[in-house]
């Protein structure tokens, strides 16, 4: 049997309680089994080592298989090896400094380090850069019949194009996780609160379906996947309708 390989942050995390999700449903569709290398707050850096990995340390991933990698912010940086979550310094400053498990001396270098070293100039190119390393890759696999399609977590300013062996244009943050809030101050108060987004990858349960069947239906067609373009739920969210939209959010609180 196929198997389908998905590598990313948040926007791939598996949730084991939970079927619905959007790389459970593409399996599905597929008819493949589900494998998930993904996680919080992570970087490019790490979801790429990972798909390294399986694709050409272990040659885990073979003919007829798919590869699905979501690309994480730019501004993301794996600066702590054992603590790959530390990436995600906006996230840091949300979030009680004790959840995430690393010292005062962690937190201030990784402070110091967006206060005078960080440019963005050089996130741009990183992030470029990286792209066309799974461009690349891309190429490498489609050589071996296998699938690799790369979806934007989110609109990093970039002039290489994510092609894959689809192309993949737009990004989740900007197509489906800010427009399901019903205004942006809306979007700003639901994070404000100190508690993670209660959203199954920042989607809710509907758009799942509408994002496994969006990457199904451009691996079948041989069609860009315009993900601006997908038939998304929208302007449903804020804090005080979350109680009605329950059972289009995870099934197990998130903490």
């Amino acid at each position: 049997m196929s198997k389908l390989w998905v590598y990313g942050d948040s926007y791939a995390v598996d949730h084991s309680n939970c079927d619905w999700q959007w790389s459970k449903n593409l399996a599905r569709l597929l008819k493949a089994d589900h494998f998930s290398q993904a996680d919080y707050g992570v970087a490019n850096e790490w979801i790429c080592m990972k798909f390294v990995e399986d694709y050409k340390a272990k040659k885990n991933i073979k003919r007829g298989d798919t590869i699905v990698v979501v690309m994480t912010s730019c501004v993301r940086h794996w600066f702590l090896w054992e603590h790959p979550n530390i990436g995600n310094y906006e996230n840091m400053t949300n979030l009680p400094e004790d959840k995430f498990g690393i010292t005062q001396e962690q937190i201030n270098a990784v402070e110091q380090y967006y206060k005078h070293i960080q440019k963005g100039y050089v996130d741009a190119w990183k992030y470029d850069a990286t792209t066309a390393w799974w461009n690349w890759y891309a190429k490498d696999a489609n050589s071996k019949g296998i699938e690799l399609i790369i979806v934007p977590g989110f609109n990093n300013t970039t002039d290489v194009l994510h092609d894959g062996t689809v192309p993949v244009r737009g990004s989740l943050f900007h197509a489906v996780c800010e427009t399901e809030f019903t205004s942006p101050k809306a979007m700003e108060k639901y994070y404000a609160r100190g508690i993670p987004d209660q959203r199954i990858n920042h989607m809710l349960r509907d758009n799942h379906h509408v994002l496994a069947e969006g990457i199904f239906k451009s691996i079948k067609d041989r069609s860009t996947l315009d993900l601006d373009s997908l038939l998304w739920t929208t302007g449903k969210l804020n804090v005080n309708t979350e109680k009605m939209l329950r059972n289009q959010l995870t099934p197990v609180p998130l903490r």
